[in-house]
């Protein structure tokens, strides 16, 4: 390797560690707004529309406009519009329930849920790596939530891991669609129609909160700045320099970042075996990703892009 790739490589790590960063705070951020007043659909939809603007902006700029296929488009549409808006939502939501902490921990356990339905859809071959990897992330699982189950809220627990099988499926999907589209093009879209779920039924129906304490709003432009435009761009872009699978490896260290913020700024507590627990489950994502099993769909390189 020279020294132009390993600077090249040096950068790419870097910028998948400020995406990791970003993607972190999420649920740091969303607990902080929701003690200020602020709605889901508020918060949601200020998110997607103005993420949605900067990367359309961004686009036309580097890409053009996009060209391609119609039914390409409303895959993307509905990506968006129910996938990624859903989970988003629901991962939000969870931590109204339950410790930031646990509700990012529960999170990653998607990557090992991709493996499972990739599998059991025949888009992947199974492998000793993704037995063990799942063996180690349904044990984290219950070191996790088992060890003090009567202290967990349940429905927050449910809304976590509802998100994510929800980004799981929405992965599965991904990598079929970014075949014939560019990362640039596919979130760009994908925002634009979670705006408009959050937008059009979101508010129209259940209405939001626009009188917000400016600290609170300072904290929805966190979530929409650091959280999605910076996080997003730096791991599309990091992802070229250093690959996808290199980049969801140091990915996982997303809930990890987001249990310190969350012990450090929300005084969260979290128990050894729960801490444990975290270990395996990401270990077991890492192995999955990490399989030497011949893949019929491309790697995973969805990772965070919540």
């Amino acid at each position: 390797m020279n020294y132009g790739q390993k600077n090249s490589t040096g950068f790419g790590v870097i910028l998948i560690l400020i995406s990791t960063l970003g993607f972190s705070v999420y649920p740091i951020l969303g607990k902080y707004v929701f003690s200020g007043g602020a709605g889901l659909t508020t918060v949601l939809f200020v998110r997607f529309a103005i993420t949605a603007l900067i990367f359309w902006v961004i686009t036309i700029w580097r890409e053009g406009f996009p060209r391609i296929p119609l039914k390409i488009w409303f895959i993307l549409w509905g990506m968006g519009g129910i996938g990624y808006s859903l989970m988003a939502g629901l991962y939000l939501s969870s931590v109204r329930y339950i410790p930031a902490s646990l509700a990012a921990l529960l999170l990653y356990a998607y990557p090992i849920i991709v493996t499972v339905i990739a599998v059991l859809t025949h888009q992947e071959k199974f492998s000793k790596f993704k037995f063990f990897g799942l063996l180690l992330s349904t044990f984290g699982l219950v070191l996790v939530l088992g060890v003090a189950i009567h202290d967990i809220n349940t429905l927050g627990v449910v809304l976590a891991l509802g998100s994510a099988f929800v980004y799981a499926t929405y992965i599965i999907i991904g990598n079929q669609v970014l075949k014939t589209t560019t990362p640039l093009v596919t979130i760009t879209l994908i925002s634009t129609s979670a705006a408009l779920t959050y937008g059009v039924i979101g508010v129209t129906m259940s209405g939001a909160n626009w009188n917000l304490a400016w600290s609170t709003w300072l904290g929805i432009g966190g979530i929409t700045f650091f959280s999605s435009i910076v996080a997003m761009l730096t791991f599309f872009y990091g992802m070229k320099l250093i690959g996808a699978t290199t980049s969801s490896i140091i990915s996982t260290l997303e809930p990890v970042m987001t249990v310190i913020f969350a012990v450090i700024l929300l005084n969260e507590h979290i128990t050894l075996f729960q801490a444990a627990g975290g270990i395996f489950v990401v270990m077991g994502g890492i192995l999955a990703v990490l399989s030497p099993a011949q893949n019929v769909i491309p790697e995973v390189n969805s990772n965070s892009t919540l």
